[in-house]
């Protein structure tokens, strides 16, 4: 079986997404660090980490037409399609969780059972519509964002990250936006023009 039958994503899309992820998933970093803490004025609820424990606070909220989200610093958890769906910060890559068998709450990625890659077409295309939304959560977030605090927060945001950011802190929504598009794209049927009937035929 061939490496690309195993992912719902092409390795172009999880690489643009892994590279994107990261920057925003430093920049929520500093929202939360923020003294107005911008991830729960923007509505998200924190459950936080009991002191001892190693792991990160987890950030739940609900996702628009339905379903819910939960972030941390090592991924996110997307309710969708009936489906929970974790993409993990490093890899991009949408696995399935069994949430019955996870013991709650959950601070640190192995606290997430064995996830297991999907394999039917349901399963992928599930694993695709998480990714989409995550994508366009982020994209309106980072409008929000841009929004309530201006572009110089953002700015301060990624100069205070010890690699360059090799996305601008005005383009975040737009590339988060664009890759949404990307993996709406491959659940679209590809029409072989070839054999369309020629116009006025």
């Amino acid at each position: 079986m061939g490496s690309s039958l195993l992912h719902s994503l092409p390795q172009d899309v999880r690489r643009d997404g892994e590279r994107l992820f990261n920057v925003s998933m430093w920049c929520i970093g500093r929202d939360v660090t923020h003294a107005d803490n911008l991830l729960l004025r923007h509505g998200f609820t924190r459950e936080r980490m009991p002191a001892g424990q190693q792991g990160t606070s987890a950030y739940s909220g609900a996702l628009p037409g339905g379903g819910a989200l939960t972030l941390w610093g090592f991924g996110a958890l997307c309710r969708v399609c009936g489906e929970s769906i974790y993409v993990p910060r490093d890899g991009f890559s949408p696995v399935l969780v069994e949430e019955s068998r996870v013991t709650w709450p959950v601070f640190q990625a192995a606290g997430l059972g064995s996830p297991r890659a999907p394999t039917t077409p349901c399963e992928q295309s599930a694993a695709r519509a998480a990714v989409s939304v995550l994508a366009r959560w982020m994209a309106g977030y980072e409008e929000w964002v841009l929004g309530l605090m201006g572009s110089g927060w953002r700015h301060e945001c990624l100069a205070a990250r010890a690699k360059a950011s090799p996305v601008s802190a005005e383009s975040l929504a737009v590339e988060w936006r664009r890759l949404a598009g990307r993996v709406e794209a491959l659940e679209r049927p590809v029409v072989d023009e070839s054999f369309a009937p020629p116009v006025g035929a």
